[in-house]
């Protein structure tokens, strides 16, 4: 409980701000939570905070199932999925071929890669529990964890900045943050920043990604006896909020809900949302990333560079970048 009342009274307290002086409500809501890291550290708070950004988060995702019709999915064609997949393969392969250079153990690297390229800790978690044959010591997996998290959020803080200084279409722009930004909460955050054009095009493709999870996960499987000298008993799921995310889409898309009800769902969802957000930003300690070793450091980073200029390279290619810079007022 004081975990998630003390993110609930964050979101309240930046939303009065974010109201008064115009500043954006998903990061006035993280630079808050921020300012109250030295919470995290007492045991009282811990549950509700993890409670927040694992629970509520993923629910509140869930829930923007409710925001993407049919419409979206003819806007936005063939792109987005050439973009993830393209994408997310290629950085896997950069990871492992980066590690080796780097020195990196080779499960770590390809946990990395994993992480970078899919959907941040949940994908790097999900893996860990699928591959029992090799485990990393808790020490190089924590280090990964807080580089992962740690650079997802600033990206989530610059990114944004970035792109409202080019001359982007809402849709060019979501598409990049959902390619580029690791976690989902923060790729979500980074589209609600610009726009709700944008948040839209963001959640979309990063589902995109997220639902590549599963098919990764099965080839790592078959792939780990090669590797590793036993294979794992656990098969790899489908995660719960990636399936009730599709319910809602194709109910909304079948059904005609009445709008108060989809206004009520949208709402419920920002509003735990921003709680994951609240709670993220008591969590986050950048000066941890201080503490990673070096080699883990720069296997993250360099992925999260070659993620970004991969997806600037496939929307040029496909059109949408160059058009959306270069287009005449």
């Amino acid at each position: 409980m004081p975990g998630l009342l003390i993110s609930l009274t964050i979101v309240f307290a930046a939303h009065y701000l974010s109201s008064q002086h115009g500043s954006p409500l998903i990061l006035t809501t993280v630079l808050m939570g921020m300012a109250f890291n030295n919470l995290s550290a007492h045991n009282e708070f811990r549950p509700g905070l993890e409670y927040c950004t694992r629970s509520l988060l993923r629910v509140g995702v869930a829930l923007l199932g409710i925001r993407i019709t049919l419409e979206h999915i003819t806007e936005y064609g063939y792109q987005p999925l050439i973009l993830v997949m393209v994408c997310t393969s290629a950085t896997i392969g950069f990871s492992l071929v980066v590690g080796r250079w780097l020195g990196a153990d080779r499960f770590m690297a390809l946990l990395t890669g994993v992480a970078t390229a899919i959907c941040g800790v949940s994908a790097a978690m999900a893996l860990l529990a699928l591959q029992s044959a090799k485990r990393p010591s808790d020490h190089q997996v924590a280090g990964t964890l807080v580089a992962i998290t740690g650079i997802s959020t600033v990206t989530m803080l610059l990114y944004p900045a970035l792109l409202t200084h080019l001359n982007l279409s809402a849709e060019t722009a979501g598409q990049f943050l959902g390619t580029s930004i690791h976690d989902v909460a923060q790729a979500i955050g980074a589209g609600e920043m610009l726009s709700p054009q944008a948040a839209d095009a963001t959640i979309y493709t990063k589902m995109l990604r997220v639902s590549l999870l599963l098919p990764v996960l099965l080839l790592v499987n078959l792939a780990s006896s090669r590797y590793w000298s036993q294979s794992t008993s656990t098969a790899p799921r489908v995660p719960g909020f990636l399936i009730l995310f599709v319910l809602l889409m194709l109910l909304n898309n079948a059904v005609s809900l009445p709008a108060i009800v989809q206004a009520a769902i949208s709402s419920l969802s920002q509003c735990l949302l921003l709680m994951a957000m609240a709670a993220l930003g008591i969590r986050t300690n950048l000066l941890q990333l201080f503490s990673v070793d070096r080699r883990t450091l720069a296997l993250v980073l360099l992925n999260t560079v070659f993620i970004a200029l991969l997806a600037v390279a496939v929307l040029a290619t496909t059109g949408g970048l160059l058009s959306a810079v270069f287009r005449s007022d």
